[in-house]
């Protein structure tokens, strides 16, 4: 009777661990989603903010790029008329002084009384009318200048607004991919949420006789049984991935056996959350680390050393402590802790 009463209890055992494993590699893929849809999220957020940015600058320069256009066409209707002002009051000139009046310019350079007042007189023309082409030249020059600038400033305000169209087709598509991503990412969290839910209801019947209390009894090799619900499982499993990490398994079955060597010290609380939440001693517990794990769902590895601790199995002996390997306590090294 005790034999058979035996095989069932590791019938019993081997299920709930099976059923953890799988329910915590399920709560695995739909971190590791929701944890790839937040980085997504956040580099498309990122994207857009960096993409308005661009545009608020962009923008700026257009409006300044147009403001001198505007100002440069302004600055060659100037030109273009000073120009034409000049050309009309030199060809008024010219005419002024070979055509019309009695002192036309050959009358006023025959009348000179000698050879150096002819000279002189023909040199005064001369210049007037070099003085008359430099100053038209110059307008032309300038009026040149001035629409070359105009032409280049069309130019660069033809490219920014190219620019800014570009930029506004990448905004609205950012925005859209981040639209689709933050409705994925909700409805990822969602889904885990319920399926958190629906996996802590599956876990309860697979848990061994239940006792007044509402826990189940684990057997262990050390003493009485430990007497735990199918959320202390998750709980100790979570515990276990603060203290030691997710990869090694003797680190997590250690800092799982002194935890059930608390639960059975007549020093420490009779129940795995009295001794898991017991003020001053895992930090973890109350600083937000733990039920951070717990919302994403706990490693795998950790549910089998949870488990395997809580059925008996302990590779520290006695031991209801431990430090950072580093701290400089004696005692025995496992992982990166040791345990007196």
């Amino acid at each position: 009777m005790k034999h058979t009463r035996s095989k069932m209890w590791i019938r019993i055992g081997a299920i709930c661990l099976s059923l953890s494993i799988v329910v915590a590699s399920i709560f695995h893929v739909q971190a590791t989603e929701i944890d790839d849809l937040e980085n997504k999220t956040s580099g498309l957020q990122s994207d857009l903010s960096n993409m308005k940015k661009e545009l608020e600058k962009l923008v700026s320069e257009i409006e300044t790029t147009t403001n001198r256009l505007e100002s440069t066409r302004e600055e060659l209707a100037i030109a273009k008329g000073q120009e034409q002002v000049q050309y009309e009051a030199m060809m008024l000139r010219i005419k002024y002084m070979y055509e019309n009046g009695n002192y036309s310019m050959l009358e006023m350079l025959f009348s000179s009384s000698c050879l150096p007042e002819f000279l002189n007189r023909a040199e005064f023309f001369a210049k007037i009318s070099k003085h008359d082409r430099d100053l038209l030249n110059k307008y032309e020059e300038n009026t040149k200048q001035i629409a070359k600038k105009e032409a280049q400033l069309e130019k660069d305000r033809k490219y920014l607004d190219s620019l800014q169209e570009e930029l506004d087709e990448k905004i609205d598509d950012t925005a859209e991919k981040l639209s689709t991503y933050t409705t994925k990412l909700k409805k990822a969290k969602e889904d885990a949420r319920k399926a958190a839910e629906a996996a802590k209801q599956e876990i309860k019947p697979v848990i061994p006789e239940t006792n007044n209390s509402g826990g189940s009894s684990f057997g262990t090799s050390y003493g009485d049984p430990v007497t735990v619900t199918a959320s202390d499982i998750e709980l100790l499993a979570a515990l276990l991935e603060c203290e030691a990490g997710s990869s090694n398994y003797e680190a997590l079955l250690a800092v799982g056996s002194v935890v059930v060597n608390r639960m059975k010290s007549s020093y420490y609380p009779n129940t795995l959350s009295g001794v898991i939440y017991q003020r001053g001693q895992f930090p973890p517990a109350t600083n937000g680390k733990m039920d951070r794990i717990l919302a994403r769902g706990v490693k795998p590895l950790c549910v089998t050393a949870a488990t395997d601790a809580l059925n008996g199995k302990n590779n520290v002996g006695s031991c209801v402590r431990f430090r950072a390997a580093s701290s400089g306590y004696s005692g025995t090294i496992i992982g990166d802790n040791v345990f007196f």
